[in-house]
């Protein structure tokens, strides 16, 4: 069993990793709202992992998977919400390409904390405009959350992809949760770490012409991706 949980551990190590919507997502939002703003989308990317991975361990993926319309609905959707998002992206960096950026405003400090410490660091890490600061907090989440349980592929390819990994002893029901779960630990580890880099970088993502690059770019590769995935690629 310990020979297969490595070899899935490594192969799905490679899957999270690799550059996605997932990850352009998270620092879209970081650029545009901050460290807070990257930690909800990323808790609404990871409720919409697990709500495709609790649907293969019910069939539901299969089912998804089998039915071409089913398919076909849920791709065309995820393309156009992605198509969605490149263009809020684009729009906004249109409309500030020869304007200043509001000026950032610094989150207060934690109590207790002062100079020389690792909160007024976050503080400063933690920087954005006013207007992004009262942004409720499930619109950053429902982006994330939405990108994924729109995503078919993702779907069709975790139905794909736990059956080449069997873990003696156990039922396929119960060992596809024990994958699910380990998927979806590995998962929440990488955004961690991403959300920690996005952290070290806060100073420099927070420059107003970072911010607008970011978003303008970000933009760009996101109508693409939804293109691709209109396509069917």
């Amino acid at each position: 069993m310990t020979q297969v949980l490595l070899a899935f551990v490594g192969a799905s190590l490679v899957i999270i990793v690799s550059p996605g919507p997932d990850t352009l997502l998270v620092l879209r939002n970081a650029a545009a709202g901050g460290r807070r703003a990257a930690a909800w989308t990323t808790a609404g990317i990871l409720a919409g992992n697990l709500a495709w991975q609790a649907a293969v361990v019910a069939g539901l993926a299969a089912l998804v998977r089998s039915s071409e319309t089913a398919y076909d609905v849920l791709r065309y959707l995820g393309a156009a919400y992605l198509v969605y998002l490149g263009v809020r992206s684009l729009a906004g960096w249109w409309r500030l390409r020869d304007a200043r950026l509001p000026a950032l405003v610094p989150e207060p400090l934690a109590p207790g904390a002062g100079p020389g410490t690792g909160a007024s660091q976050d503080a400063v890490v933690g920087r954005r405009t006013a207007e992004e600061a009262a942004r409720p907090w499930w619109s950053w989440a429902q982006q994330g959350l939405v990108t994924n349980l729109l995503n078919a592929k993702l779907g069709a390819f975790l139905v794909a992809f736990f059956p080449q990994f069997v873990l003696p002893g156990l039922s396929r029901t119960v060992g596809t949760l024990v994958l699910a779960a380990v998927f979806l630990t590995l998962a929440a580890a990488w955004f961690a770490v991403l959300l920690l880099a996005i952290g070290r970088l806060g100073v420099w993502i927070a420059r107003p012409r970072v911010r607008r690059t970011i978003g303008g770019l970000s933009g760009l590769v996101l109508v693409a991706m939804g293109a691709l995935v209109a396509l069917g690629h």
